[in-house]
């Protein structure tokens, strides 16, 4: 749940815009039944006491959820497996991964990757509006949008297992979720949406010229596409640079790399794949 510990019966959040702190201590004459109402109270605290720009408040709540669903809707089941082994204590960790084992929640992120991109909040946005993932989206986006105009570069197009998806299961035939921004074209908050953000380079490859697009999450690189040549001056990259990048002109999906989250989502054990983050992304947008 990102908690380390610090000192003496302190532990503290390791993400660098939260470092909450939690003092976890049992007196000692404590009966079984106060010991165990103490434990479940600062289990809850490892989640609701990290801040609210703290990703691991996100893993935390719905792993405490799952946690808790699981126990309600199998509670016979989970008595006879207790009475079963009441030899063999089972561990808070044990019984997190067993709950998430159990889940429905469509996408899990692993918890070691929260702090390393903040994208990765869209894939645990809890909000009932989707506004976390919205945000995060059009914000990207934005930034997409000057470089767009700047560059002249066009050329996107919407792949046809997403217009399936779009028609078939969120009930969005002309896919009007990316034309409701009224900062950016729908190609940026498209690109932003699935998981392309601005890089630093300039595109140029050869007699092509656009906007140079990155994944933060599985770092492939792509170029964007401008309509208007190079040119002649211009520097040339050299080719073993350019064989590096995915694309000549940007695919939405086909641009990432095979194991990135955004197209093949995260391994949660053996043949037990979640949904593709880009479904998790537009389910959230459609809110």
């Amino acid at each position: 749940f990102g908690w380390e510990n610090v000192g003496r019966d302190i532990i503290k959040c390791t993400h660098k815009q939260c470092k909450a702190a939690l003092c976890i201590k049992f007196h000692p004459a404590l009966d079984k039944e106060s010991h165990a109402n103490l434990c479940a109270k600062y289990l809850n605290l490892l989640a609701s006491s990290h801040k609210d720009v703290c990703p691991f408040q996100s893993f935390a709540k719905r792993s405490l959820k799952v946690m808790e669903r699981k126990s309600k809707t199998n509670n016979a089941v989970i008595i006879d497996v207790e009475e079963e082994n009441s030899n063999e204590p089972e561990g808070l960790m044990d019984r997190v991964e067993s709950a998430l084992k159990c889940s429905t929640v469509d996408l899990y992120v692993p918890p070691y990757m929260l702090p390393l991109c903040n994208e990765t909040e869209r894939f645990e946005d809890f909000t009932g509006d989707g506004s976390v993932t919205k945000q995060s989206v059009e914000e990207g986006a934005i930034k997409i949008q000057k470089r767009i105009e700047a560059k002249g570069a066009v050329g996107v197009e919407m792949p046809d297992v997403v217009s399936t998806y779009c028609r078939e299961v969120l009930s969005d035939p002309n896919t009007e979720m990316f034309d409701k921004s009224e900062n950016c074209s729908r190609d940026a908050f498209m690109l932003s949406a699935f998981g392309w953000s601005l890089c630093d380079e300039d595109g140029s490859a050869g007699n092509v010229m656009g906007v140079m697009l990155k994944c933060n999450l599985c770092l492939s690189k792509s170029i964007l596409a401008s309509a208007a040549p190079m040119n002649a001056e211009s520097p040339k990259k050299k080719k073993r640079r350019i064989d590096t990048l995915k694309e000549a002109n940007i695919k939405l999906l086909e641009s990432h790399r095979a194991y990135c989250p955004n197209v093949s989502g995260f391994a949660r054990g053996v043949s037990d794949q979640s949904k593709p983050g880009w479904k998790v992304v537009l389910s959230n947008l459609k809110k």
